[in-house]
């Protein structure tokens, strides 16, 4: 009798997998389509990441985290004598691209051309909580395969991506939190720190724009000079040891599973403004 329980609860656990999954790639097919014909890489695999425990438990206790967070809804990291947060059942969203420039268009080793521009940073999918906590769960290609990069609370990030439309890119350059648009060659300003790096223009030619971020950061890409002396850290992405937060909380996922960052395999963190400007 026991294992015919047993068996009965598997089975519904298998079921109840298979469902979610089916559901998942459902929903995230049509949406994960990248622009300009750039597909997102083995969008399969992204799936089966979304759909997997691993996940699901990551998120389940980073929403938890959040609805025993401050007041103002960040999330906070408990005393170790509290008891682990309890995990919060939650909705999964269409996973949003996240273009940022690619390190190559910056030097100018490849033609300026739109499918040059960007490269794909992360595959974000929003999520919503049962008592309405957002989040963002991020996956990274950079080793081939589909991975877990981080959760992070919910980010204006992904409210830009989700932006795009066919024959628009809408990309970001991470150094100093800018988004664009680009479509039809120009380079379009989406909030003020873009404006800014477009200092007030409504818009530029890519080829501008590709002499604009190769005089401001051509030094600082990896490998440079001034990235071996450790004065910034390099150019994009960067890990927590040379990198300033940016955008909502963030913190590792501790022993108690409550986080404002859950990582597998490292620390994720977008840097703002560089310490140095190129004038």
């Amino acid at each position: 009798m026991r294992n015919n329980i047993r068996t009965g609860r598997r089975a519904g656990r298998l079921v109840a997998l298979a469902l979610g999954a089916a559901a998942l790639m459902a929903v995230v097919s049509p949406a994960a389509q990248a622009d300009q014909g750039q597909d997102v890489p083995d969008l399969a695999g992204a799936q089966q990441v979304l759909a997997s425990d691993h996940v699901h438990s990551t998120v389940s206790q980073f929403l938890g985290a959040m609805a025993a967070g401050s007041p103002s809804g960040a999330p906070t990291m408990p005393r170790a004598a509290e008891s682990p947060v309890a995990g919060q059942a939650f909705s999964m969203d269409a996973p949003v691209p996240l273009y940022e420039l690619s390190p190559d268009f910056v030097r100018g080793t490849s033609s300026v051309t739109p499918g040059n521009t960007v490269h794909l940073a992360f595959l974000a999918t929003p999520v919503t909580s049962k008592d309405g906590h957002h989040a963002d769960v991020l996956l990274s290609h950079r080793t081939g395969s589909w991975a877990l990069a981080g959760v992070r609370s919910e980010s204006e990030d992904t409210g830009y991506a989700k932006r795009a439309t066919p024959g628009t890119t809408i990309f970001t350059e991470p150094q100093i939190h800018a988004w664009y648009e680009l479509a039809d060659d120009k380079v379009q300003p989406l909030n003020h720190e873009a404006q800014d790096g477009l200092a007030g223009r409504p818009s530029l030619s890519l080829a501008e724009y590709q002499k604009l971020v190769h005089q401001r950061y051509a030094d600082e890409l990896p490998g440079s000079a001034y990235d071996q002396k450790g004065l910034a850290g390099g150019y994009g992405l960067a890990s927590a040891q040379k990198a300033q937060q940016s955008g909502p909380s963030t913190a590792e996922l501790g022993a108690s599973g409550a986080a404002a960052l859950a990582l597998a395999g490292g620390t994720l963190t977008l840097r703002r403004r560089r310490a140095r400007r190129q004038e």
